[in-house]
């Protein structure tokens, strides 16, 4: 039998240099303190800084000299420099530009605002104001409404109030879906009549009562006589339909004799109604 071959052992020899070696443990050591040392001279740079700001902020260079502001019709100057809380010690510096805009646009009719600083001591204010589409009459008054829908400010004399009344809503937070679908049906439709119409402009347009269910109904300014629109989802069709009956009623001369004009009569049918003695 032959003999087996003996089995030579390896030795783990650790090089220098070696992940376990001395050199590269004082290697590490070493990036340590630097690490410690550039975040203890960061942290310094940093409450240097803030001192500076601090002083800064208190220095009399920065100190306010003139407030601009511009944009506002409903709202005065005086209200947005009110709302904005600065005066004559106010310092550019040290203002927050986010906080103000949020203090001026809690105003009602404000809907956003542009802070320009204008260094070193002027400010510029810029306001875009809401423009309201309707009027919702609520539980509690009447409001401007934009857009979306949503009541921003009171409607009360002096105030303007020549806008269509939407009627039928209960309290903002008890608005069913289907209620809030036929706002934006009952808006969308006052959009297109102010594009200029002559038969049925925004103007002719003296309410919109939306119905539990969400059929809108209208009523005219120069005859009071209901426009049931329904539930129809289509609103430029809608609209698009109700200018031609107008326009025909006013041609025929019947339109005195209207009693009602029922746009959810059947499927693309409108049944107009006259009064008894027409």
């Amino acid at each position: 039998m032959r003999g087996r071959k003996p089995v030579r052992q390896k030795k783990w020899l650790t090089r220098r240099g070696g992940p376990g070696s001395a050199a590269n443990s004082g290697f590490v050591g070493k990036l340590a303190v630097l690490g410690l040392g550039l975040a203890a001279m960061l942290l310094v740079a940093w409450f240097s800084g803030m001192l500076l700001l601090q002083q800064l902020g208190q220095s009399s260079f920065f100190q306010l000299t003139s407030i601009r502001i511009d944009g506002g019709v409903r709202t005065t100057k005086k209200e947005v420099l009110a709302l904005s809380g600065l005066d004559v010690h106010s310092n550019l510096l040290a203002l927050s530009v986010g906080t103000l805009r949020r203090r001026i646009e809690a105003h009602g009719w404000i809907e956003s605002a542009e802070i320009r600083r204008e260094w070193p001591s002027r400010l510029q204010i810029t306001i875009k104001e809401r423009r309201p589409l309707a009027i919702l009459s609520l539980p509690d008054g009447l409001y401007y409404a934009d857009r979306q829908g949503l009541p921003f400010a009171p409607a009360e004399p002096p105030e303007e109030l020549d806008f269509p009344v939407v009627t039928g809503l209960g309290e903002v937070d008890a608005w069913s879906e289907e209620q809030r679908r036929a706002l934006w049906r009952a808006l969308h439709l006052i959009r297109l009549a102010g594009r200029g119409g002559v038969i049925l402009p925004a103007q002719g347009i003296s309410e919109l009562n939306l119905a539990a269910d969400g059929a809108v109904t209208l009523f005219l300014v120069s005859r009071p006589f209901p426009v049931y629109l329904g539930r129809e989802p289509e609103v430029a069709l809608s609209y698009n339909r109700l200018v031609r009956v107008l326009n025909w009623l006013y041609k025929e001369r019947v339109f005195a004799e209207t009693a009602a004009i029922r746009m959810d009569y059947l499927p693309g049918q409108v049944l107009v109604e006259k009064t008894s003695g027409g």
